[in-house]
């Protein structure tokens, strides 16, 4: 039996023990486990949306756009090289989980003509059936639902029985937000590449929980929130991946300035940015993309792997 001694033993050698001093934890009181849904705040939060509110606005003014500009790259490749296992260049943040998936699913469409079926399992996230159902309906397409495990969530067995050589996209979610069950992202990445379709996935309830890693495992595209694990705060941008390889072809649908080649030649018409430039639309969230800087650097300094380690001891 584990004792309340073995308890304060492991909470004496925890190596992430001094990171609690980090967040605001108003109620000593209260046990949370809700940072699946909303993530505590990062002190090192709250003073950059003072710093970008009193100083980079407040005084900066309009000149602040002279950083600001690049800070969507900028945090992107903070949370590709700690997170996310991507390449710099490859994760832009901006916009809603749901927009993003919207932007992706139907770039990846177009990049598969003459493919018919997009496919996901009967238990993913709801906003993301909602989202393929939609692109299917506006396309005259199949919206095709497999049946997963309501514990393990999709395997290859599931996924492989599903699919054909009609299906266009495959979109999944990392961990099944009910179960936390963690999807073996390689091995159905490879199954949907043998069937000629490309994969999307969805990591919001895996990115600052466990170690991702998209390159290795050969996604092609995958979207993600910030304010569950990431602590970016309640309605922090989301994030956008897209494989380089695939960049140069892909086309996403809601063309805006901030996708635009040269944007400030105000040009009659549109010209997308090269690479991953143009899977942004409009003028980001400033104070909101720079809070999910300042707690991304909070947890890299903990690092994803004693993150991760601790979680399984834990839950072990």
């Amino acid at each position: 039996m584990t004792t309340r001694a073995d308890a304060e033993a492991l909470d004496a050698d925890d190596p992430l023990a001094g990171f609690r001093a980090e967040f605001a934890i108003a109620d000593e009181g209260l046990v949370y486990f809700d940072g699946n849904s909303l993530g505590r705040l990062p002190y090192a939060a709250l003073g950059r949306i003072e710093q970008v509110v009193a100083e980079e606005w407040g005084r900066g003014l309009v000149r602040s756009w002279e950083h600001w500009v690049d800070l969507p790259f900028q945090v992107g490749d903070l949370l590709a090289e700690h997170f996310l296992g991507a390449q710099p260049g490859e994760v832009a943040v901006g916009d809603s989980t749901t927009v993003n998936l919207y932007k992706l699913a139907s770039a990846g469409l177009d990049a598969r003509p003459g493919r018919r079926v997009v496919l996901t399992d009967d238990a993913n996230f709801p906003t993301d059936r909602y989202v393929l159902e939609g692109l299917c309906q506006a396309r005259g397409l199949e919206l095709r639902l497999f049946e997963s495990h309501p514990v393990d969530g999709p395997d290859g067995g599931s996924l492989g029985a599903a699919l054909a050589d009609d299906v266009a996209l495959v979109c999944l979610s990392h961990v099944a937000y009910r179960s936390g069950a963690l999807a073996d992202m390689a091995v159905l990445t490879w199954l949907a590449h043998e069937a000629g379709a490309l994969v999307l996935w969805d990591v919001s309830h895996s990115v600052g929980s466990v170690p991702i890693d998209l390159a290795r495992s050969g996604a092609d595209l995958a979207v993600g929130c910030t304010y569950k694990y990431l602590n970016g705060g309640p309605g922090s941008p989301a994030f956008s991946y897209v494989r380089s390889e695939l960049q140069p072809g892909l086309r996403q649908p809601i063309w805006g300035w901030f996708g635009q080649r040269r944007q400030f030649d105000m040009g009659p018409r549109y010209d997308p940015a090269p690479g991953l430039a143009q899977v942004l639309v409009g003028t980001p969230s400033i104070v909101q993309v720079a809070a999910v800087e300042a707690s991304a650097q909070v947890l890299a300094r903990a690092g994803i792997g004693p993150l991760r380690d601790k979680s399984e001891l834990l839950t072990e």
